[in-house]
């Protein structure tokens, strides 16, 4: 899936079709998400203006284009609280020119537009409580949709029906996580400054869910400077709760929105967004890691983590330790 002797931050040599399906939640199959799936496609030498962007941002991706026509990995990609299925476009499009197919559901009830709309804490905290159950089953109902559905691929590359990854950012990072306990088939989870307690509760896990089962590869990526999932509370007693498997990497110069398009935008608005129980003002945009740079460090890191698990060895023995602290 990575080009030969190319850096795996470079993008791959695959253009990327993207198409757009509406599919059911597990937890209601009435329950209709909105769903983005980037592939790897066929040569196109002028396939005309690339997708639109929420943001307005670059995005490398173009509709309906033909795709590869052999099997293809896939990983299903969860967004953040008040997120939406385009926040890493940057990601998702690089992960398909490398060979994978990426599918991304807005969590209905859960992304930007509406969470904004709501008017209370209390309005915030019900939403909060009800996408706990409804999220890991979303990513579920996209999985199933995909791999067992035939009627549903027409127009994407053949999946292979064996393995999948998942992939989340933040309240995504948490859902990722708890997609392994309701399927076997994911293999491989890469989570983006994810959230565990206290944001979600205290049963943010069940007992039995950690550790992660044998086989079970899982990455998180954690920003040092992150304000909102803070590195020593959270994310490093979530790391000993996954298991020997488990690695965890720290960005130096990196806040919780650093994994998203737009970073310069998102980190400005939130440094003009007050929020309770942060523990330390966020810092100022110029001392932080500048987008391009993080954009390529983690398409490299998140497409390593991918291929080392499928191409070049056995499910099951990335080493247990904390990686190369990167600044």
């Amino acid at each position: 899936m990575n080009g030969s002797g190319s850096s795996f931050s470079d993008r791959g040599p695959h253009a990327v079709g993207l198409r757009h399906l509406e599919l059911p939640s597990s937890d209601d199959p009435t329950r209709l998400l909105p769903t983005d799936v980037w592939y790897p496609a066929q040569p196109t030498p002028s396939p005309g203006p690339p997708s639109p962007h929420p943001f307005g941002r670059p995005h490398q991706a173009w509709p309906d284009l033909a795709p590869l026509d052999r099997p293809c990995r896939l990983i299903v990609f969860s967004h953040g609280n008040s997120g939406l299925r385009q926040q890493s476009t940057f990601l998702t499009t690089h992960l398909a020119s490398r060979g994978y197919v990426v599918a991304a559901p807005d969590h209905v009830g859960n992304t930007f537009v509406e969470m904004a709309a709501l008017e209370s804490d209390e309005a915030r905290r019900e939403i909060h409580r009800r996408v706990r159950r409804q999220r890991p089953r979303d990513l579920l109902g996209v999985l199933r949709a995909l791999l067992d559905a035939d009627v549903l691929t027409a127009g994407l590359p053949p999946l292979d029906p064996r393995s999948a990854g998942a992939l989340g950012h933040s309240f995504g990072g948490w859902t990722a996580l708890k997609l392994v306990a309701l399927d076997d088939r994911i293999r491989a989870v890469c989570a983006l400054a994810p959230v565990s307690e206290p944001f979600v509760g205290r049963r943010a896990f069940e007992p039995d869910e950690l550790p992660l089962p044998a086989g079970v590869a899982s990455l998180l990526l954690a920003a040092r400077d992150d304000v909102l999932v803070d590195l020593e509370t959270s994310i490093r007693p979530l790391h000993a709760r996954l298991g020997g498997a488990a690695e965890l990497e720290v960005i130096d110069g990196a806040d919780h929105f650093h994994f998203c398009d737009g970073i310069e935008m998102l980190h400005k608005m939130h440094e003009n967004t007050p929020r309770q129980g942060v523990l330390r003002p966020t810092r100022s945009w110029s001392e932080l890691v500048q987008e391009e740079a993080m954009h390529a460090l983690l398409c490299g890191r998140v497409t390593a983590f991918f291929d080392g698990l499928w191409q070049d060895r056995d499910v099951g023995v990335h080493a247990g330790r904390e990686g190369e602290e990167r600044r």
